[in-house]
């Protein structure tokens, strides 16, 4: 009798997805009635889950996106650049009534970033959106720009979070700026079904109100998450578990043209190098190998090509 075939390994990414409008430079906003020049303005996709997707799919990673877009121009533009990364869109509802996310992002000649956001239909993506019964098809369930899409905060969310795992995948979360200030009273009750808490050093520091990493990985381990990463930026990332590993790797050199969607593909080199069985400490290389190549192009994903790129500045 032949062994039984593994199953491949796929993600599923849920979350919000949006169409990003890229100005730069931005040093400051024109006065009321007036105009000032810059040098680029440019349309990409968005979004941390679409970005994460995107990303992973590059990496060779087979991933499904799912969240929920209008019918409109932007959503034409959103599904065409999913579609040109291969990135399987079966679970994006599309809701007529609604209009797909947008976000005009401002940045400076240092690379920075500020945000004029516009959660449209992300603010409609609703429990009986997410398809449960299909997670079964899944390895991993990778939530990304948790507190951007509304309708599922709290409970909702540890519900899907808790049949992904009983269903035998993995899970991770990857946080965004809370525009309603909810922070902690909606994360806790997620943390318990979580088997990767991926949050960034200025999120950490609005939950907890301090962002020291080992105390802030502590914290969450004790609220019930089995492994936390912190996004660190130029500093890197560090990892600690509930079994007291610990990581801290540096990011890689990298000339920083845009920040945008670096924590997501982040998230994308993680989740890759949890796909080829990898050891953490090898798969956060990846992950910051990762959000290197991202900031060195404008837009959240242009600097992601393929994986033997990502690899090469890994050196994995």
């Amino acid at each position: 009798m032949k062994p039984k075939a593994k199953k491949p390994y796929r993600v599923v990414c849920l979350g919000n997805v949006l169409v990003d409008i890229l100005v730069k430079p931005v040093q400051g906003l024109p006065p009321k009635g007036g105009l000032l020049p810059v040098d680029r303005v440019e349309m990409a996709l968005g979004g941390c889950a679409s970005n994460t997707a995107v990303a992973l799919s590059r990496l060779g990673v087979p991933t499904s996106l799912w969240g929920k877009l209008g019918r409109d121009f932007f959503s034409e533009f959103a599904l065409k650049e999913l579609m040109k990364a291969k990135v399987e869109v079966s679970g994006l509802s599309i809701d007529p009534s609604c209009s797909t996310s947008a976000t005009v992002v401002l940045v400076d000649r240092k690379a920075q970033r500020s945000f004029l956001h516009s959660v449209a239909a992300n603010d409609h993506i609703y429990e009986e959106d997410v398809r449960t019964e299909r997670l079964s098809r899944f390895s991993h369930l990778h939530i990304g720009g948790y507190f951007l899409f509304p309708a599922l905060d709290g409970k909702p969310m540890a519900d899907i979070l808790k049949i992904a795992q009983q269903k035998g995948l993995t899970t991770s979360m990857d946080t965004a700026w809370d525009l309603k200030n909810r922070w902690m009273k909606v994360l806790r009750p997620c943390l318990p079904y979580l088997d990767y808490f991926m949050p960034s050093e200025r999120e950490v520091k609005k939950l907890l109100g301090h962002n020291q990493p080992r105390n802030a990985a502590l914290a969450f381990l004790k609220m019930g998450a089995k492994a936390v990463i912190l996004k660190l930026g130029e500093k890197g990332s560090y990892f600690l578990n509930a079994q007291g590993v610990e990581y801290q790797t540096n990011a890689f050199r990298a000339k920083v043209v845009d920040t945008t969607g670096a924590g997501d593909c982040f998230c994308g080199g993680f989740l890759k190098g949890l796909s080829m069985g990898w050891d953490v400490e090898k798969s956060l290389k990846l992950a910051n190998a990762a959000g290197a190549c991202a900031i060195e192009a404008l837009g959240a994903t242009a600097g992601i090509e393929n994986e033997a790129q990502v690899r090469k500045r890994s050196r994995t």
